[in-house]
């Protein structure tokens, strides 16, 4: 990435990272076209690739962008912080609405690219995902009370059938 990028206004940051997140979430990598990506954010195709050399950097930008914003705004909640499960689901709640407000197709890309096929990306976006997962779950679950849930309940079982409920209501 072209450190221009970084050194553009925040809202004009924002206008092109939403274009992209909106781009590549409806579409998957291979058939998410730079053009509308740049038509969205208001500028030329050519702009975008000088501050993304390619369309796969700019790919790998967004997913990390996504992950320090969201690791950002759950820190700011305080979601690592508590030992109550339900506070935690009540905070990363009000975090993911801050998240939406801000980058309304982040969510959606995260799914479609957790579950991107292309060989040109999918490798790199696996490993990224447990080095982050890494960071952050396991500090969430060892501060968790588990006085707060029934004897011999396994914490990580249980938040992973919730996570496969979600992938069946969503069809992913």
């Amino acid at each position: 990435m072209n450190d221009k990028f970084e050194t553009l206004p925040i809202e004009k940051q924002n206008l092109i990272l939403n274009a992209a997140y909106h781009v590549f979430s409806k579409n998957s990598y291979k058939n998410s076209p730079m053009n509308e990506i740049a038509s969205m954010a208001h500028i030329s195709k050519s702009l975008v690739f000088y501050y993304f050399h390619n369309k796969k950097e700019l790919y790998c930008y967004l997913w990390n962008h996504c992950a320090r914003f969201t690791i950002e705004t759950l820190s700011e909640y305080h979601c690592y912080d508590m030992k109550d499960f339900f506070d935690v689901l009540d905070r990363g709640m009000q975090a993911k609405l801050k998240i939406l407000r801000q980058y309304p197709d982040m969510g959606m890309f995260v799914v479609r690219t957790y579950y991107e096929k292309d060989p040109t990306v999918s490798e790199y976006i696996q490993n990224s995902y447990q080095t982050y997962l890494k960071e952050k779950a396991d500090q969430t679950f060892s501060n968790l009370d588990p006085k707060q849930f029934i004897e011999g309940i396994d914490i990580k079982m249980m938040v992973q059938v919730c996570i496969g409920r979600v992938k069946v209501i969503y069809g992913i």
